[in-house]
């Protein structure tokens, strides 16, 4: 028999019963409370910015307290020194807390070891605070800084990345036809997106074969073509030499290198840029050799085969005075590539007068009216900013001629920056070879306003052909250690103080932007991943003056053409259409007879097809 549980009398709801006490001795006036203690007057709690501001101060305290013998004259410190990455977080760590958000003027990721706080340039005072600024940011991580943002432009906490890449239709077809296997030529007028198209086909392929990388060969007829995408020239690749004898003997001698025999077994698939270059009887070789070496009658044996270039653009180069030979006129051209596509759409020049002058000199046919124009431009143009714009000339020796005169008349104290070379080809002629090629010089002088060009994307705003001036700060940084090239030196001590260069840039809105440059890695690696040759430099040359060769591919906002010293066919195109505008283009000697396009080239471009927007 169950028993029933014995209640309490006192409530359950777990509420207490109160009594509340009316007596006089319960009103406040009547409880004796603690004296209050008197009021200390305290300074205000300073500011996000007035904190900012207090340690920049300090950090340029630190920076005039440095050696002022710093570094001259020295390599630069060692690509793995620079481009050292942090440890890669555990799986086991835990979650990072939401980043914190900082004031504008302040942009650093706390979850991001890597990034950088931005400055704003006002004037030279603000300029050497902010330079300050980025030092006590790198002596956290030696790698390059992040941006700083425009001055002109709205603050913003996020990270600096490079503008993504949206394709025109016509860019996204070329694209699907390669990411489908079809062999595939296709070229354009300049600034119609070749390039872009280029290193989009290249990441597309790379992601198609990311499980055999050497898969994907990646070449140009140049070695500056070459080094601009990342790749080899064609004849490395091939391992032909200069590829004077016959293909059969020309496979013959490849079989007896493995690396180069094993290079054309493993590809699938094979990138020419710049195939303007081309030698038809060479690009009939290389379909020859391929057939051969892996012993299918296809041309290249059934390698898929993308090549482009502008063939209006410079010809190939005749040997002994023969006859230019272009690649399109080779005899396995048409087996070979089955698509060919013309693009239309361009993307450098926005002035449609401009483009229009520009399609009328790439055919040799100028009207009346755009001779009139391009004689008109022989204007001096003045920048407000003192930049000046960028001449080009045929031979690197007026190059390096008017670079040198224009940086001994600047003052001050001048600081040099010899590159650190590296790689595994042993022959100190062909490493030389394929080394100047690159972009940056193996020593470069720099001086308080000297007038320089960036030579490698930083972001959306500092990409590659960015015009500043060297600032009047330097930053002094300690780097512990330059690896083997200390090593092989013999270097006394295991730190060294370098200086690198603050910069301003303009940037295209017309803001101004301060950046600090430190050096970048540029190499030739093989589709195996074998690194042939690298170049570690500061990504700056200097700017008054740059050859027309190695402006092919820039585009440029300021540039200076005297056509009286152009000797080639397809020079003064490329020139004149490396400007975004007329406004920016100024030309000398303007001469309608050094305009004229290749008579086979005009009628073979009629048979390209084009692909509507």
């Amino acid at each position: 028999m169950t028993t029933a549980p014995i209640m309490s009398k006192r409530a359950q709801s777990g509420l207490r019963t109160v009594t509340r006490d009316f007596s006089s001795s319960s009103f406040s006036s009547a409880i004796e409370w603690p004296p209050t203690p008197p009021e200390v007057e305290t300074a205000p709690k300073p500011s996000a910015r007035s904190d900012r501001l207090k340690h920049i101060m300090e950090a340029l305290a630190g920076a005039s307290a440095a050696p002022s013998s710093a570094w001259r004259g020295q390599a630069l410190v060692d690509s793995k020194a620079v481009n050292k990455r942090t440890s890669p977080v555990s799986s086991d760590a835990p979650v990072a807390k939401k980043a914190r958000q900082l004031p504008p003027s302040w942009k650093n990721d706390p979850s991001d070891p890597l990034s950088a706080p931005s400055f704003t340039h006002k004037s030279s005072s603000t300029a050497k605070s902010s330079a300050s600024t980025q030092r006590s940011s790198i002596s956290q991580s030696t790698r390059p800084t992040t941006p700083a943002s425009s001055s002109s432009a709205a603050p913003s906490s996020k990270k600096s990345k490079v503008a993504p890449v949206f394709l025109s239709q016509e860019q996204t077809q070329i694209l699907k036809l390669v990411s489908e296997g079809k062999s595939v030529f296709y070229t354009g007028s300049a600034g119609t997106g070749k390039s872009v198209l280029l290193r989009e086909i290249i990441k597309t392929l790379r992601a198609k074969y990311v499980k055999t990388p050497d898969a994907v060969a990646i070449t140009a007829s140049t070695g500056i073509a070459a080094c601009n995408i990342g790749g080899v020239t064609i004849h490395s690749f091939a391992g032909i030499g200069l590829g004077t004898e016959s293909a059969e003997d020309l496979a013959t001698k490849i079989r007896k290198n493995k690396k180069a025999s094993t290079r054309w077994l493993r590809t699938k698939v094979l990138i020419i840029d710049e195939v303007s270059m081309v030698d038809g009887d060479l690009f009939d070789k290389l379909a020859r050799i391929g057939s051969i070496l892996r012993k299918k009658v296809e041309p290249f044996g059934g390698i898929q085969i993308v090549v482009t270039g502008d063939f209006f653009q410079l010809p190939p180069v005749g040997k002994g005075g023969a006859q230019v030979k272009f690649a399109f006129e080779a005899s396995l051209w048409k087996e070979t590539v089955k698509h060919t596509y013309n693009l239309t759409k361009v993307f450098r020049q926005r002035d449609e007068e401009f483009v229009e002058m520009l399609n009328e000199m790439r055919f040799g046919r100028l009207s009346a009216k755009s001779i009139a124009k391009f004689r008109s431009l022989s204007r001096e143009i003045e920048y407000e900013d003192g930049l000046t714009a960028t001449e080009l000339f045929p031979r690197r020796e007026d190059v390096d001629r008017s670079n040198s005169t224009r940086i001994v008349r600047l003052e001050g104290q001048q600081e040099r920056y010899v590159s650190i070379d590296g790689g595994i080809i042993q022959d100190e002629n062909q490493k030389q070879k394929m080394l100047a090629n690159f972009m940056a010089p193996r020593d470069i002088t720099l001086r308080i306003n000297a007038q320089v060009m960036l030579i490698k994307n930083v972001d959306d705003t500092l990409v590659n052909g960015s015009m500043g001036r060297v600032g009047d700060s330097l930053i002094q940084l300690s780097t512990s250690g330059v690896g083997s090239a200390a090593k092989k030196k013999g270097a006394a001590s295991a730190a060294q103080v370098k200086l690198y260069p603050v910069v301003e840039f303009v940037l295209p809105n017309g803001g101004r932007r301060m950046y600090l440059v430190m050096p970048e890695v540029w190499k030739v690696e093989l589709p195996n991943g074998e690194v042939q040759v690298t170049r570690t430099q500061i990504p700056l040359i200097l700017a008054w003056a740059m050859s027309i060769h190695k402006s092919q591919g820039q585009t440029l906002d300021r540039v200076k053409v005297d056509l009286g010293k152009v000797f080639e066919k397809g020079q003064a195109y490329v020139a004149l259409s490396r400007a975004t505008s007329l406004e920016g283009l100024q030309v000398l000697n303007f001469d309608p007879s050094k305009v004229n396009a290749h008579p086979k080239v005009a009628i073979w471009s009629k048979t390209l097809e084009t692909l509507q927007e």
